[in-house]
């Protein structure tokens, strides 16, 4: 990925007036990048995670994932039967978990699954990490990940090299507008393809005004990923409010949580 502090210093500048409030802009940078995000909310839960002993019990006697480790971290706790083969695993071991998890194509359904089988209570970013370690030991998941995770991951790739080649958000717009396409999210998909490809966009990078109404949208969005949804909620929320597209269904989600009211389910 290009230089984050650049992408943050070109937000700032480019919606000081629309978007006053240096949070709401900065919530901007972590759309653009929405692998780093996974890994900030790694960080997040791995501050006080606690791995339930049905899902790490077969993990954490692994030598490979156990070699070497601080003595502190976080506690991954074993079964009381085999309390003694418990050991801490540091932050760094956690996002490895996670790393595995989405590295395989699974997503944030495909956890809600995993839980139901393995009967969890768990946090679903814990059931991530626990499958992760799973994998990462050689184990085999009793579910596949679903096709729609491995097309998402794709999309990724595609934003990247879109903000790579210090195009923005308003630029995503504007092309959205041009070739009739739904929102900016997936504008934003095929100008990368086409940048892959060798192609060249109607328009330069940062080339495009904001437009005001378009703030407002995205400052719901912002609202929506602040709170620590993802793609998957938004396609769950999409199906529940009969919305036409995940990206509607952002929008819409964000307008409720900043008028202080609360989604059908947590992230």
């Amino acid at each position: 990925m290009s230089d984050h502090r650049a992408q943050l210093r070109e937000a700032f500048e480019t919606h000081e007036d629309l978007a006053p409030d240096p949070a709401a802009v900065y919530a901007r940078v972590q759309d653009l990048s929405r692998t780093y995000k996974r890994r900030r909310r790694g960080d997040q839960i791995a501050g006080g995670a606690v791995l339930s002993a049905g899902l790490v019990a077969g993990v954490i006697t692994v030598p490979s994932l156990l070699a070497n480790r601080p003595a502190t971290g976080v506690n991954l706790v074993a079964p009381a039967a085999a309390a003694s083969s418990a050991a801490p695993l540091t932050k760094d071991q956690l996002q490895k978990g996670w790393d595995a998890y989405f590295s395989a194509g699974y997503g944030y359904d495909d956890a809600v699954k995993l839980a139901k089988l393995w009967n969890s209570t768990d946090q679903i970013g814990n059931v991530k990490a626990a499958a992760g370690l799973r994998l990462l030991a050689g184990e085999t998941l009793p579910i596949k990940p679903d096709p729609k995770n491995l097309e998402e991951a794709k999309n990724e790739k595609y934003l990247d090299v879109f903000f790579e080649k210090k195009y923005t958000y308003d630029d995503a717009a504007a092309l959205a507008k041009i070739w009739k396409l739904a929102d900016a999210g997936a504008a934003k998909v095929a100008a990368g393809k086409k940048l892959a490809a060798g192609e060249t966009l109607p328009i330069k990078p940062g080339s495009a005004k904001p437009d005001p109404s378009i703030a407002r949208d995205q400052a719901r969005r912002d609202a929506y990923f602040n709170a620590g949804y993802d793609y998957n909620d938004a396609v769950r929320l999409a199906k529940l409010w009969k919305l036409s597209d995940p990206g509607a269904a952002k929008v819409a989600a964000g307008k409720k949580l900043l008028a202080g009211q609360h989604l059908p389910f947590k992230p």
